[in-house]
């Protein structure tokens, strides 16, 4: 990077002001113009619509807000930026692409710290933009695509959005395969390879380099301070190379195909008059676990984590019966009349049957008619690797993982 630089801890601490909507060209005009990847697919507006969708759907209650996911991908294609999708394999090897995305605490801010942020001046439209930016300054390197770093609606929007005004392709892949609370439920981790070096950026001109972590779990711990601090904070990480990339186990590939073949089987149901969510589970081969309406719902800050549950009186096949959900972030467990019926790293996701969109947690209406849904996991997370970091265990319940199909029989 140009800035002066400060090392703490590993921790890089560059103050300036970044352009949210620049492209930036590493190496000067030359890097800038280098050629598309001839096996980049155009997304079109259909095109991302079914993935935003998608997204809600395997976005399990997170991921962030599905209306504004549309507001900023609306945006970009009235301000004419192209969309384009690469497949993992077509990347070169010596290439490098690199996961950005948004951290933010769902909880309420308090008034003290709100009237404080107020004060400031917000120099920064795109903070998961102006990380990524900052981490290619950092590494002089043009990156050659954009990994999604998890698929929920907003996240998935940010990640798109990046690539588009970039002029880089979004991969066909993500780091987890749904939404999740931590950084530490990160396939590349998980794979065993450094996330470090690590870009953020606050909404007000701060950016940073995490060079180096003592633990690769101090990343949860350092990032999640300063989106703490600053409400929200935009975050690059896993500059990996190609090769890297094509390893089996490191990305969860394929993940943005599925979210747009489960939003498309969502819109032809919809202009059929069938049922949507029935299609959606079709398409992502889900589980239907439960319908009925909103009962209630309690929710509470715990470290910048939204903590709760969603209550649900059953309907249609379910009535009679209750189903609660379990948050942190995201839904965890499900269970169904106090048995449990899916944990994570199995996706529960609870659908708007009004709308056949996926609701973002907490936002929920008592009375609301809703549809549970189960989707299997990416099988790296069923490794001793990945429940090391994404059992019911590991977020304090006391559960064993049972694979979904096998709960479900």
């Amino acid at each position: 990077m140009a800035s002066r630089r400060q090392f703490l801890g590993g921790l890089v601490i560059a103050a300036g002001t970044l352009s949210a909507c620049r492209e930036l060209g590493v190496g000067g005009e030359e890097a800038s113009e280098r050629p598309a990847n001839a096996a980049a697919v155009p997304l079109d507006a259909t095109a991302l619509e079914d993935a935003l969708v998608g997204s809600s759907y395997l976005g399990t209650g997170g991921g962030g807000s599905l209306s504004a996911a549309r507001e900023l991908i609306a945006s970009d294609l009235a301000a004419g930026h192209a969309f384009t999708m690469l497949p993992v394999a077509a990347l070169d090897d010596e290439d490098r692409v690199a996961c950005p995305y948004g951290l933010a605490s769902l909880a309420q801010t308090s008034a003290e710290m709100q009237a404080r942020l107020d004060a400031l001046d917000a120099r920064v439209e795109e903070p998961v933009q102006a990380a990524f930016e900052t981490l290619e300054r950092h590494m002089d390197q043009r990156f050659a695509g954009v990994i999604m770093g998890e698929i929920g609606p907003l996240s998935l929007a940010e990640g798109l959005s990046i690539a588009a005004r970039l002029g880089r392709p979004a991969l066909d892949a993500d780091t987890v395969g749904r939404a999740v609370p931590e950084i530490n439920q990160h396939s590349v981790k998980v794979a065993g390879l450094d996330l470090t070096p690590i870009g953020a950026a606050t909404p007000f001109g701060d950016t940073m380099v995490v060079e180096t972590l003592g633990d690769p779990s101090r990343a949860e711990d350092i990032l999640r301070s300063v989106a703490v601090a600053s409400r929200e904070c935009g975050v690059t990480d896993s500059p990996i190379t190609g090769a890297e990339a094509k390893r089996d186990g490191v990305l969860v590939t394929g993940s943005l195909t599925l979210a747009m073949a489960i939003g498309a089987a969502v819109r032809t149901a919809k202009a059929a008059g069938d049922d949507p969510v029935e299609a959606a589970r079709e398409a992502g081969d889900g589980y239907l676990l439960f319908t009925g309406r909103v009962s209630g719902f309690e929710w509470r800050d715990e470290d910048g984590f939204l903590v709760g549950e969603v209550r649900i009186a059953g309907t249609g096949d379910f009535a009679g019966q209750s189903l609660v959900t379990e948050v942190k972030n995201e839904h965890l467990v499900a269970r169904r009349d106090g048995e449990v019926v899916a944990t994570c790293p199995d996706l529960i996701s609870v659908i708007d049957r009004a709308s056949g969109d996926g609701i973002v947690n907490p936002g929920y209406e008592r009375g609301q008619d809703v549809a549970v849904l189960g989707f299997r996991c990416d099988p790296i997370w069923r490794t001793d690797a990945g429940m090391a970091v994404f059992s019911p265990r590991y977020f304090g319940f006391d559960l064993d993982y049972v694979p979904i199909e096998r709960r479900l029989g």
